[in-house]
């Protein structure tokens, strides 16, 4: 049995996903499983896997049903103890699975653990790294989905009775729905050691979603989150920060297009009404900035 299960969900990625590979297959630990669910590729995403020579890779192809379903497909059938997700498109760092293995024996195999990652160029140009991680990474998390499923790792007791929210409506916010549902039942173990990256290209399906789409999106998040009693009674008071995360990523995606400039303004007052302190936050003056 492998000590880490690593899923990969692919959709039309024949350009991108043999990269992502490698950098999984280059790890220094090498006691690993990884299983690709492909969410019904057009392009010849199949045939680029097929060019690589692993006994570590399982390929499975689905209908297309959204990442969830794929991340949970994989989830069912991992042998991994751990078992952490990987986009198509990211990468691993040579070190990524070693720190992970190294943190969980130090800590008494925690039910979940996220390392810090940073976000790059298609060359390798770093144009961010996430924040410092500290012990208030549970509470933090309402305010804010800085987790990346490259950095996730789950125990597999914990990923089978926690799986991905499978409505499509939800798609690309489905993470977070999930790690807000994990946060209220178990301490967010934490790694500050940057080992993964996610690679910011043209082609993301978080940066090309029509209006419709994102506030569909961002209004199936909030019914889920906000009907979940367990996730509502572990925030309490602080559930108003995720209500004006919400409206204020509306309003910023929206200020983004330029032509949706009432609606922005619209969501932008009704992330305000829930939390005033958006104020002083960076996305509050990035949306002014596309604003104006």
């Amino acid at each position: 049995m492998p000590f880490f299960s690593i899923i990969i969900p692919t959709y039309n990625r024949e350009k991108l996903i043999r990269k992502t590979i490698q950098t999984v297959l280059s790890q220094t630990f090498k006691d690993f499983e990884i299983i690709i669910i492909d969410d019904g590729s057009k392009d010849n995403t199949k045939g680029e896997i097929k060019l690589i020579e692993s006994e570590k890779i399982t390929y499975l192809k689905q209908q297309n049903s959204e990442r969830a379903v794929a991340r949970n497909e994989g989830t069912k059938i991992a042998k991994g103890t751990y078992i952490t997700f990987l986009d198509s498109d990211d990468l691993f760092y040579h070190n990524h699975l070693q720190n992970a293995f190294d943190f969980i024996k130090l800590n008494n195999n925690p039910e979940i653990l996220h390392t810090r990652y940073e976000i790059i160029t298609p060359d390798g140009k770093i144009i961010e790294q996430k924040k410092w991680l500290d012990n208030n990474i549970n509470k933090n998390l309402i305010s804010g989905n800085f987790m990346s499923c490259n950095g996730v790792f789950l125990r597999k007791d914990i990923a089978m009775a926690n799986q991905f929210n499978e409505d499509r409506t939800l798609s690309a916010m489905e993470d977070w729905e999930l790690w807000l549902r994990i946060a209220a039942q178990y301490e967010i173990k934490y790694s500050n050691i940057i080992s993964s990256a996610i690679v910011n290209h043209d082609l993301r399906s978080v940066v090309n979603t029509n209006k419709a789409e994102l506030i569909l999106r961002i209004n199936s998040l909030l019914k889920y989150v906000l009907q979940n009693k367990t996730v509502v009674n572990y925030y309490k008071t602080e559930i108003n920060k995720f209500k004006a995360s919400c409206y204020t990523y509306m309003s910023l995606h929206l200020a983004l297009t330029k032509k949706n400039r009432r609606d922005a303004i619209k969501y932008l007052l009704k992330g305000l009404a829930n939390n005033g302190f958006v104020i002083f936050t960076k996305r509050f003056y990035a949306i002014l900035k596309h604003l104006i």
